[in-house]
């Protein structure tokens, strides 16, 4: 897990956005073609000006999510197998929060669902996947049940819509708009809509007031060496919630996405000692876990419609490369993808190649901080 510079995190400064775009280009690996997935039938005909309305005909999705904290590890295993270094659980364990949805009215966690059509781990790194179709509404109950910090936390989503007192997103000039900070113990219910322009995966995470965490303060600069500006200089670290792990995705369909018998949900995300004064080094994580089986192991067979949906957040760029495998984006062929702060990917093929692989970052000190996963695919 090495240390960072500030040269390295602004080094790269092209993105490929993930939303609507990234899920139509790859659903023609899935046999439908980029043109169907949009209204109007084809790309040739799209007007950028056309208005997104809201179809009739969509149903209300009610779902109650809560903030948690907890103490996580994420490196349970101890050991990172790409470099061969070991750690203890006190140089990798920090206090996370996390969503997690709950039956109505917050009377019980709802059970791990990973099929195509569920809420995933709902184990609170990430948190669980929203769903919906083109014209539906999400109605999101949330609420912040933070025992360790008790800080005010929020939910904001990218890709629906919503009005602002929807949104989800602190401002010191309007501290009191509803949402934006929901106090330790507190509800808040937000209503967004999916419009056609929604369809694609989409992150959604903590937007809330920024915090701080005691603890020791990094070296000041060497004399004469210029002294890099952190995220939160003069009042707390930005989105510190979503660094600790309040963040998941939403995922949007309409009535041309095609089917899939395996759906994998894949968060990159970075924790930093200078933020979390309780890990040793920074830590780069797939879904709260870093190095080889610690992050997720993903499972498929032979002949199986694949979709990945992938998101990051922070501010680091990343490559999301899968060993072994290809898929159609836009009218070519890749095995690599950029992803950005906040940006996400729908990857989709048919799985042809049998065999235990790995999935990773391709910025190599992200590799080598603990963004690497195994994909086993059986015949």
């Amino acid at each position: 897990m090495p240390d960072r510079t500030d040269t390295r995190r602004t080094a790269m400064r092209t993105l490929l956005a993930g939303s609507a775009v990234a899920a139509m280009a790859g659903s023609a690996a899935l046999g439908v073609s980029a043109a169907a997935q949009a209204d109007p039938a084809s790309a040739a005909d799209f007007d950028p000006f056309t208005a997104d309305a809201l179809p009739a005909g969509g149903r209300v999705r009610e779902y109650w999510v809560q903030a948690e904290s907890f103490e996580h590890n994420a490196v349970p295993n101890g050991y990172d197998a790409m470099m061969g270094t070991r750690f203890t659980a006190a140089q990798t364990t920090f206090w996370a929060i996390g969503y997690r949805a709950y039956t109505p009215h917050f009377g019980a966690p709802l059970p791990a669902d990973t099929s195509p059509n569920g809420v995933g781990t709902n184990s609170g790194i990430p948190g669980p996947v929203l769903r919906a179709e083109v014209g539906d509404t999400l109605v999101v109950h949330f609420r912040n049940n933070d025992t360790h910090y008790q800080w005010p936390h929020s939910m904001h989503p990218h890709g629906v819509r919503y009005d602002r007192d929807n949104d989800g997103g602190w401002l010191a000039e309007d501290p009191t708009r509803p949402g934006t900070a929901v106090p330790y113990g507190a509800t808040h219910t937000y209503t967004w809509t999916a419009l056609p322009s929604s369809v694609g995966t989409w992150p959604y995470h903590d937007h809330s007031v920024p915090q701080t965490i005691p603890g020791p303060q990094p070296a000041p600069a060497a004399s004469g060496a210029p002294k890099a500006m952190a995220m939160g200089a003069g009042g707390g670290v930005m989105e510190i919630g979503a660094e600790l792990g309040l963040f998941g995705i939403i995922a949007v369909t309409d009535r041309h996405t095609p089917a899939v018998d395996r759906e994998f949900v894949l968060f990159f995300h970075d924790a930093y000692a200078a933020d979390i004064p309780s890990l040793a080094q920074d830590t780069d994580m797939f879904n709260g876990g870093a190095f080889l089986d610690n992050t997720p192991t993903f499972t498929a067979r032979n002949g199986d419609r694949v979709r990945w949906r992938i998101a990051a957040l922070g501010k680091e760029f990343h490559v999301f490369h899968l060993h072994g495998h290809r898929w159609r984006r836009g009218g070519g062929w890749v095995d690599s993808e950029l992803l950005g702060p906040s940006t996400s990917l729908t990857v989709e093929y048919t799985e042809d190649n049998p065999g235990d692989w790995i999935y990773h970052c391709h910025v190599t000190d992200h590799m080598m901080g603990g963004m690497v996963g195994r994909y086993r695919v059986s015949g």
